[in-house]
């Protein structure tokens, strides 16, 4: 199964693939989890009905969860 995971920041967007038959780039896309909710960046996906629901490491299953979506949090005035 694979999957990507859509990255919006300073640079531009950037996309991440994953194939779960290779552990390793399964273990690099566990790595830009860290990295995104240690920068507080939140990683979505879309559901079935459309919106988007958070996704965290903890509750994250490569073969569900196959198009992530890694944002800044923003901030309304």
């Amino acid at each position: 199964m694979t999957g990507t995971m859509h990255v919006a920041d300073d640079q531009g967007d950037t996309t991440h693939t994953w194939d779960t038959a290779e552990p390793s780039t399964v273990r690099e896309i566990e790595e830009l989890f860290r990295e995104a909710q240690a920068s507080g960046r939140l990683v979505y996906c879309q559901t079935e009905n459309g919106s988007g629901e958070q996704v965290r490491l903890a509750t994250w299953n490569p073969e569900e969860h196959t198009e992530l979506f890694v944002a800044p949090r923003l901030v309304g005035g």
